[in-house]
């Protein structure tokens, strides 16, 4: 045996070591960017989500969209609609409004949604505005186009120039 070659595997041993703890090193980036952009997707799904379920809620309740009480940015307040003393069809708006901010805030970082309805056409012919939205049920089709936009901030980002923004438009 020849004693120059003494070590020679040791230090093959070594270099494959190195390499192979670089290709982990790779494996674990891509893990990490994999794992980022499922959970992006995951608050895209559910901000869709969530322009859903409002366009389902103003749907549900044609009177108050058509006195407007959908439009605007929702805030925390003080509405409840309960059994015993039942909402009005704008007081219901309003709750809905509140509760939709509030899954916004629990859903998305820095979570924001905003709604603007666009009535296109006139009243009905055989409808007053003295009678309109408030004792109508059930309400016309809204004959105009609701634009739901939500904004928040994805993983890792917390500038207000990395914004992601969904906007849903659709007629009620």
């Amino acid at each position: 045996m020849n004693h120059k070659e003494d070590g020679f595997t040791l230090l093959e041993v070594l270099i494959a070591i190195v390499v192979f703890s670089f290709g982990l090193l790779g494996i674990a980036g891509m893990m990490t960017i994999s794992v980022r952009n499922n959970h992006n997707g995951y608050l895209r799904s559910q901000a869709n989500f969530l322009a859903e379920n409002m366009m389902d809620r103003m749907r549900a309740n044609p009177t108050a969209l058509w006195s407007g009480t959908y439009t605007g940015t929702p805030s925390a307040g003080t509405a409840e609609c309960k059994l015993a003393s039942p909402c009005n069809y704008d007081e219901l708006a309003a709750y809905d409004m509140e509760q939709w901010a509030q899954s916004i805030d629990l859903a998305l970082p820095n979570g924001v949604g905003t709604i603007s309805c666009v009535n296109n056409q006139p009243l009905p012919a055989n409808l007053s505005s003295a009678t309109a939205p408030s004792i109508w049920f059930p309400a016309p089709p809204y004959r105009g186009i609701c634009t739901i936009t939500i904004t928040w901030n994805e993983a890792n980002r917390t500038s207000n120039q990395d914004a992601q923004v969904l906007e849903l438009v659709a007629q009620p």
